[in-house]
């Protein structure tokens, strides 16, 4: 009778085993495949760029406090990203003759705790160059909130 029992139970433990093995050994960027790129969106609820200030120049605070959401893409690809605080639409293609410059089209939202804001647009995206994208701010008797949403396109390093 016992071995009846157990049979069931050490085969069972024999399937479950090969999943247990397969998980340590893979990290999440292994199952990035053929994508080597990496799109990156930083939001924070802190000033991004200064005022009048060109988009491409994020001040080092908001680099710092942000929080970042990375996606895996292709060359030319569009897709949607979500976070609790972020969400957004995108597509970028490669503009002829130049393997560094895209063309990015986007819809999103950023979400606070005072609220929303949300941008969408089309630009140029220069790989490996930080551009705001859209935010909001607010006065008040308290003082100024600030809320904004940053992207990058980077190759993918690995890590």
């Amino acid at each position: 009778m016992m071995p009846r029992i157990l049979l069931p139970l050490f085969l069972t433990g024999l399937s479950v085993l090969p999943a247990f093995t397969l998980a340590e050994n893979a990290t999440p960027e292994a199952y990035i495949g053929s994508k080597h790129l990496v799109l990156e969106i930083r939001h924070c609820e802190c000033e991004a760029v200064k005022p009048n200030g060109h988009p491409s120049v994020l001040l080092s605070d908001f680099l710092q406090e942000s929080s970042v959401v990375k996606t895996a893409v292709f060359t030319e690809d569009n897709g949607f990203v979500a976070s609790d605080y972020v969400t957004m639409g995108y597509e970028f293609s490669p503009i002829k003759d130049s393997s560094d410059t895209f063309s990015f089209n986007y819809t999103g939202t950023h979400t606070t705790s005072s609220g929303q804001s949300s941008g969408s647009g089309e630009l140029l995206l220069e790989k490996g160059q930080w551009v705001h994208l859209f935010g909001s701010h607010h006065e008040s008797t308290s003082g100024a909130r600030q809320a904004n949403v940053a992207v990058r396109l980077v190759e993918f390093d690995g890590s």
